[in-house]
């Protein structure tokens, strides 16, 4: 047998050992020339997860969650902390959007802990939150379904989290910028699943980012968007929303694309002249901690 099948062999049930998921594909799954053909709607079984309880929490820009706002350099808070400091609590640090790349390779979940490392879904923990030439190995392209797993451990702890995403349609002509996404814009829904001990039911936290304006058909330009449980969450509620979140060990992603264009539609199996994907190219934790 060649070293290289029986590396294989190897391989593949330490990857089924780390990601408790279905997510295992060819290195070029979902790489294909035709757009139709990249949509990733997966949810891994956790679109068939009994829910015990329900909280929703309703964020706008600035009142829960900041962005690059892709291209156009408006800057972005780190809130590591997610708490003023003292001594000035209007002031917070800042990342510039030139800097999310650096962001992205220093707060990516793969170098928090190396289980991230392994499936098709990795490619959404690595840092790269552009696309840096990597086209579809470095993104998951998604409609509006998109997508849901288990992660490979439990969070234990966590201050905010992060993604970075743009906007793309299969609009070919000439070259020519696309006319239907103007003006981009998603209602975005996260879940977050965590586990009742001795039960077969989960506990949902879910986050509502209403009328988000992202980069659409420019090229490689992303939004890197942080969600910071702040501002229009008071201090007395943001403790008990962390500690719902402790011991999460799943998560869902979906959108609708509020632009209205008869032409265009964010349902991959519409019978439409055009499609919408949103393109996901990293999920972050920052400093949060894993078991």
């Amino acid at each position: 047998m060649k070293k290289r099948n029986l590396a294989l062999i190897v391989l593949i049930p330490l990857l089924a050992s780390c990601t408790k998921t279905k997510e295992l594909y060819a290195d070029y799954a979902y790489y294909s020339t035709d757009f139709m053909q990249n949509y990733y709607t997966e949810h891994n079984g956790v679109n068939e997860l009994k829910e015990a309880s329900r909280k929703s929490f309703d964020l706008l820009k600035n009142h829960g969650y900041q962005s690059t706002n892709g291209a156009k350099g408006e800057s972005l808070q780190d809130l590591s902390c997610c708490v003023r400091p003292e001594d000035n609590p209007n002031k917070y640090p800042w990342i510039s959007s030139q800097y999310s790349d650096e962001f992205g390779r220093h707060n990516n979940l793969t170098a928090i802990d190396t289980s991230f490392a392994y499936g098709y879904l990795s490619k959404l923990y690595d840092g790269r939150v552009r696309c840096e030439g990597k086209y579809q190995l470095s993104r998951v392209q998604l409609d509006k379904t998109g997508y849901s797993t288990f992660f490979p451990k439990r969070l234990e702890n966590f201050k905010y989290f992060a993604f970075s995403l743009r906007g793309a349609t299969d609009y070919y002509v000439d070259n020519k910028p696309s006319p239907l996404t103007k003006d981009c814009r998603l209602d975005i829904h996260i879940n977050f699943y965590k586990h009742i001990a001795n039960s077969s039911e989960y506990d949902v936290v879910n986050f509502n980012l209403q009328n988000v304006a992202i980069p659409c058909d420019a090229g490689g330009d992303t939004d890197l968007i942080v969600v910071y449980l702040a501002d229009d969450i008071n201090e007395k509620e943001r403790q008990p929303i962390y500690d719902d979140l402790t011991d999460t060990v799943a998560m869902s992603f979906t959108f609708e694309l509020k632009t209205t264009n008869p032409e265009l539609s964010d349902d991959s199996k519409a019978d439409s002249p055009y499609h919408f994907a949103v393109m996901l190219y990293e999920v972050l934790f920052p400093k949060s901690s894993w078991r």
